[in-house]
């Protein structure tokens, strides 16, 4: 299909997946075009969309889950476990229902689509574990069928070789909101170990007292983020990076952002984050900083 997105974007719309979103650039999955994603981003309606189906015609088709849809990633290829930790899980949690699932690999690599009750809160969802990663509203997109995967050279498809609509998803049992939510007892040493961390981060002292305790601290949370579950490494790296840079840069300037940046980043590249994932996690996290610091 020479239109990904012309020919199938308003079908996934009305469907009630999400929202379409084009790449930037034709038959890459990243970046998407700007302001659409993430928890800031627009909404698009149909007419939004059909104005993107006629200037972005060969895009692929981003999908911004709707707020009541999640995708359950599962990366089993090359070094990647995610069907031993989703088997793992599924041992403690109970089996997934059978749901429509979607990828440009072998299954069950892959992206499953599950439905969420009312009560059932994305923002508060994180990845559950090694290689298994969590799309929802707030977070990440799911490349759709029928785009292209320039990496491995194949097209997307859709596991029952249609597109679905919401109705045809499965839901989300109980157990497994709990475990992504991180309430179950799996997580408590890593709550533990984060409380500490963020409670030394908001008594921070000022001048040159303040830079040993801070460079102490930070080495300190490096050395917890190395120790972290993959799954929770990135969530981690995203809650210290925001604290150190609004407590240690922008209130009291015992450090510079370029040397908070630099260290964590070479500790999350020693820990096995994805450099570009670390990128903008911590720019996302000297926006965030930015931005409390300029309204506390």
């Amino acid at each position: 299909m020479s239109d990904p997105y012309a020919n199938t974007a308003l079908q996934i719309l009305e469907g009630g997946l999400g929202y379409p979103i084009p790449s930037a650039y034709p038959y890459e999955k990243f970046p998407p075009i700007t302001g659409w994603t993430g928890a800031r981003g627009g909404i698009p309606d149909w007419d939004q969309v059909k104005v993107w189906t006629e200037k972005y015609p060969d895009s692929n088709v981003l999908l911004r889950m709707a707020p009541d849809v999640i995708g359950i990633d599962i990366d089993d290829y090359d070094d990647k476990v995610g069907m031993r930790t989703f088997l793992g899980i599924e041992k403690t949690h109970g089996v997934l229902p059978f749901t429509h699932a979607s990828s440009a690999r072998d299954f069950p690599s892959g992206i499953h689509f599950y439905r969420l009750r009312p009560w059932m809160e994305t923002n508060k969802m994180r990845d559950p574990g090694e290689h298994v990663e969590v799309i929802r509203f707030e977070h990440r997109y799911a490349v759709a069928p029928p785009s292209w995967h320039s990496g491995v050279r194949a097209r997307y498809r859709w596991s029952e070789g249609i597109t679905p609509q919401k109705g045809d998803l499965a839901w989300l049992p109980t157990e497994w909101y709990v475990h992504m939510v991180r309430s179950c007892e799996c997580f408590e040493e890593e709550r533990q170990q984060r409380r500490y961390v963020l409670r030394r981060f908001n008594n921070r002292r000022p001048g040159d007292a303040g830079r040993a305790q801070a460079l102490a601290d930070l080495d300190m949370a490096c050395g917890a983020l190395a120790h972290t579950s993959e799954g929770g490494r990135n969530n981690l790296l995203s809650s210290i990076a925001g604290r150190v840079f609004l407590y240690d840069v922008v209130e009291n300037e015992v450090l510079t952002a370029v040397e908070v940046a630099r260290i964590l980043t070479d500790s999350s590249e020693v820990s096995g984050l994805n450099p570009t994932e670390v990128k903008r996690t911590i720019e996302s996290a000297w926006d965030w900083a930015m931005r409390e610091g300029e309204t506390g």
